[in-house]
């Protein structure tokens, strides 16, 4: 049996009534204005220091999520908590339920930093990739359209890149 660790990291900002302090949950129409810096780097450490407890208690896996331009998830670019969870963990894998493979133009930088990571957590990580929603797509100006098609070209590349031999030449459409 494997048991993770998980939850979405949300901004939760009493004062401001944002995720977690109650009123407001408009979700789209909240302006970036209205983070705090200050709050947001002690969430951040406090999900990481969460991380680190949930490896001392015996959790098998941590497990990290992205969703990009919302308060709901702070985690927009995953990767970056997981190199970090690389490093500051020594046994539990770090589960990634995600990285939206459609907003990346260049699934080749995507294939080395997962890499990266996995090396430094010396093959602890454990990769998952999505299609991602409608926010993605407009967050990163990715064709809606294109979603399945751009998929499944970042996806067969990235195995590629990993099992291949290369160099090697790839011509995709996007």
């Amino acid at each position: 049996m494997f048991i993770g660790h998980f939850t979405e990291r949300p901004y939760q900002d009493p004062e401001a009534g944002l995720m977690g302090g109650a009123e407001r949950q408009q979700d789209l129409s909240i302006s970036s204005g209205e983070y705090n810096p200050q709050i947001g780097s002690q969430l951040y450490n406090r999900y990481f220091d969460e991380r680190v407890y949930a490896e001392e208690m015996g959790f098998d896996g941590i497990m990290l999520n992205e969703h990009h331009s919302t308060p709901f998830c702070m985690g927009g670019v995953m990767n970056v908590e997981a190199s970090v969870l690389a490093r500051i963990t020594n046994r539990a894998k770090i589960v990634l339920m995600g990285n939206v493979l459609p907003i990346h133009d260049d699934p080749l930088w995507l294939a080395e930093e997962l890499a990266m990571i996995d090396m430094i957590s010396e093959g602890r990580l454990v990769t998952g990739w999505v299609r991602g929603g409608g926010r993605e797509s407009i967050s990163h100006n990715a064709p809606p359209a294109f979603n399945w098609d751009r998929y499944q070209e970042a996806h067969d590349f990235i195995v590629k890149a990993w099992t291949t031999p290369g160099p090697f030449r790839w011509e995709g459409e996007h």
